[in-house]
């Protein structure tokens, strides 16, 4: 064996061991997220279900949302479908480690784009590109980061986060905050999310 071959052997192993994690998702900018999605829309999941692909290789999930408001946008259809990968059908489950899950029941605000090759709809930019919609205890709405991802501890995580409220919601962004900062993100001025609302 030349030396070539060993360093290419040493370079895989040390990619091997990496954390999946780390190796799949590039943290991106807000402004980044809103110019590249195609749709922002604010809604509720309404129904959701998963079926293997043609192949029967990959589970996907698809969720029906009820759209109540669109960001950056005149005007869309009332009902979208979204496309993500991950789910579980007569028992069997297939996780996207890192990848948005979409959970029925929950009210969102999603960065959406299509699939390549394809008019289906998905969530952009991973889990960056999905809100959860909160009530403060003053009664008003603010978005928050989904902190449950597939692929996670989600037994007691999940059923917290998709319906109910935590103390870090009360430091979200709120609705009105974000549609300025979409606008000023299309219209190519630079915006930041304050640390406290990551």
């Amino acid at each position: 064996m030349n030396r070539r071959s060993l360093s290419l052997i040493a370079l895989l192993l040390i990619v091997s061991a990496m954390p999946l994690s780390a190796a799949q998702f590039v943290e991106q900018s807000f402004d980044q997220v809103a110019r590249e999605a195609e749709y922002i829309v604010r809604g509720s999941v309404i129904n959701t279900w998963s079926a293997w692909d043609g192949a029967h290789e990959v589970i996907y999930t698809y969720a029906t949302i009820r759209v109540s408001r669109y960001f950056g946008e005149i005007a869309g259809p009332d009902t979208l479908m979204v496309r993500e990968v991950g789910g579980t059908v007569d028992g069997y489950t297939q996780e996207a480690i890192g990848f948005p899950a979409i959970r029925h029941g929950e009210n969102v605000v999603l960065f959406l784009s299509k699939w390549d090759g394809s008019d289906d709809l998905r969530i952009h930019a991973y889990n960056q590109g999905k809100y959860l919609v909160r009530a403060r205890s003053d009664r008003s709405e603010v978005l928050v980061s989904d902190p449950v991802k597939q692929g996670e501890e989600r037994a007691k995580v999940s059923e917290r986060h998709a319906i109910g409220t935590d103390a870090a919601d009360e430091n979200g962004l709120s609705i009105e905050e974000f549609a300025g900062m979409v606008e000023a993100a299309r219209a190519g001025e630079s915006h930041r999310i304050p640390e406290r609302r990551q």
